[in-house]
């Protein structure tokens, strides 16, 4: 294309004027590829792994998240044969379980009455005891003491004030003398005539014994759990220790007419040793001693009505108190044969009651 001419005849070339910028757009791309490929090496260059294939990227989303970083120069790691010599540990020589501790019993019987009169202490002092007995449910059935539970209620069994009950509190709480409650157990009429787990004779009467007293069974639950809630008001009370009399069957008068079912079934072991386990555990909480009255005809192998064996003394009671007929030597070798700990300590023998002589009133 000819150029314009100028006012002296001459013709002005002015070039392709459209390639410079395309060529100053080329020079930018490129400066900006050449930064780009720099950062990019500054920026990768941990995820730059050279093998012998060549050039890898490790990108880090394709990592294991569980491995560790894979280093960029080979770490060298020394070691050295380490011997570790373990010594035993010595077992630790385990604590014996301590004896329970069995002080030796002075007692002396008392009755309510010198309970609610405050001469019951002095009883104690004046025969060198250190502990009263008191009768607190008696063959009749009735207590001692306004009792919450309410088979008491319904049977009209309790105390018409709650004196006695105060007396034993205040005692407890001067702590001087060791407190045994006396409880007859199932030679109960009240409960009995209840219809309560009454014995029956095979006739289907209530039966009774020589001194004309009716029973109710050591298997009726009900009747158990009845005197299971009075050991317990009575260790609440303040009692050291329930003294569990007639708590078996009946083993004399006219036994042999006593029908044989679920409530005196053939082996009365059994639930009398299930009932003295229950309440020694629920009075070992209370930390309450339990204990059972020996007649002298209940010597254990001699006489097979009651329940009552040297087993199921060793297994329930804490102690045992004898009747002032029986030999504390011919039971302490059958305790001792049934597996009981320390009987000699264990025993109440009939004349442990000071100065009186015998604790048995």
């Amino acid at each position: 294309m000819a150029g314009r001419r100028n006012r002296n005849g001459y013709q002005e070339y002015r070039g392709r004027s459209g390639a410079r910028p395309v060529l100053l757009f080329i020079i930018v791309l490129l400066a900006v590829l050449l930064l780009a490929g720099i950062a990019f090496m500054v920026f990768m260059g941990d995820y730059i792994k050279y093998t012998p294939t060549g050039m890898e990227i490790d990108w880090p989303w394709r990592r294991d998240p569980t491995q560790p970083p894979i280093p960029s120069d080979p770490v060298v790691i020394e070691t050295e044969d380490v011997v570790v010599t373990v010594e035993p540990t010595a077992e630790p020589t385990p604590t014996p379980t301590p004896e329970p501790q069995y002080d030796p019993i002075r007692a002396v019987t008392v009755t309510t009455a010198q309970l609610r009169d405050s001469s019951a202490a002095q009883k104690a002092a004046n025969a060198g005891a250190n502990a009263l007995v008191v009768e607190m449910k008696g063959i009749n059935g009735k207590l001692a003491w306004q009792s919450a539970t309410e088979l008491a209620a319904a049977l009209h069994t309790g105390a018409a004030d709650g004196k006695t009950a105060q007396a034993v509190q205040e005692l407890a709480q001067d702590g001087g003398l060791y407190l045994v409650a006396r409880v007859h157990c199932f030679r109960d009429p009240a409960m009995s005539n209840g219809r309560i787990g009454s014995l029956l004779t095979k006739k289907g009467k209530i039966w009774y014994d020589r001194r004309g007293v009716c029973w109710s069974s050591p298997a009726d639950q009900k009747a158990a759990d009845y005197i299971s809630a009075l050991c317990l008001e009575l260790a609440d009370m303040g009692f050291d220790e329930i003294l569990l009399d007639d708590v078996g069957y009946p083993w004399e008068g006219e036994v042999h007419v006593l029908a044989t079912g679920d409530n005196r079934p053939e082996d009365r072991t059994v639930p009398v040793s299930v009932l003295l386990a229950r309440l020694s555990g629920e009075l070992r909480e209370r930390d309450t001693a339990l204990s059972v009255y020996v007649y002298e005809t209940l010597l254990p192998g001699e006489e097979v009505y009651s329940g009552l064996t040297a087993g199921v003394l060793a297994q329930g009671a804490s102690r045992v108190w004898l009747d002032k007929r029986v030999d504390p030597a011919h039971y302490e070798a059958l305790l001792t044969a049934a597996g009981l700990d320390n009987p000699a300590a264990r025993i109440v023998p009939p004349d442990a009651g000071g100065q009186e002589g015998s604790w048995y009133r």
